[in-house]
């Protein structure tokens, strides 16, 4: 079974770089499991078919039950998000000229992401309560419309804007950054046993490399990290 999902995998990736690349497609799943559902931006219901390798488009609305999990690995720049259980967003990006931003709508839920340097372009997380933008780093973002935010950074830095009272915070490597709806921010050091366990993390796993080229010539290199 895992070689048939690899060879899924390989035979998408390699239909997709003969294909090049839509501006619409931002990412694709690396790994689900339980209950995630997916609707595009031109669909009125959300449909159960997230699978291995399954195309993120443009402004996608992803949702994951209480059992859910998916990985995803941006395309432009392999910058990777991890969805837990009960969340839900809608993933979507932009480009001004060679500058591609990426934008993750999150409504409810807990995510991890390992976010690759921004060199032109912005990776920003909004929610109901703040606003946070990422230019490299690693952190988890446990995010609820009614208690507010809570951001653990693991590495680099996090700025996080508060929407009700414009307050900003910078979160750092094992530091935690709470913002709240009625206005108010704090940042501390991350009290021991408080992050989230990331399950996946130091498993066996294989790298999958694929260099793709478009119609243009141009040639990227992605990797995809597969259990």
């Amino acid at each position: 079974m895992k070689k048939l999902h690899l060879l899924m995998l390989i035979t998408f990736l390699l239909i997709f770089s003969t294909q090049g690349w839509s501006a619409d497609k931002i990412a694709l799943t690396t790994k689900v499991r339980g209950a995630v559902s997916l609707k595009r931006s031109h669909e009125a219901k959300f449909k159960q078919n997230v699978t291995l390798a399954t195309t993120i488009f443009n402004n996608d609305h992803l949702k994951t039950g209480k059992d859910g999990y998916a990985a995803l690995v941006f395309i432009d720049d392999k910058s990777q998000i991890k969805i837990w259980e009960n969340s839900e967003m809608i993933i979507s990006r932009s480009r001004v000229k060679k500058a591609i931003s990426k934008h993750i709508s999150m409504q409810i839920g807990t995510l991890k992401a390992e976010v690759s340097p921004q060199r032109k372009g912005e990776f920003v997380i909004a929610t109901p309560t703040s606003v946070a933008s990422v230019k490299g780093t690693t952190f988890w973002a446990i995010i609820d419309p009614v208690l507010g935010d809570v951001f653990y950074g693991m590495s680099g830095v996090v700025e996080v804007t508060n929407n009700a009272s414009g307050a900003v915070i910078v979160v750092g490597a094992n530091e935690t950054g709470t913002s709240t709806p009625d206005g108010q921010v704090n940042v501390e050091q991350t009290r021991e046993g408080s992050v989230p366990v990331d399950e996946e993390e130091g498993q066996a796993s294989n790298i999958l490399k694929i260099q793709m080229q478009n119609k243009q010539g141009d040639i990227k290199d992605i990797k995809i990290e597969y259990k």
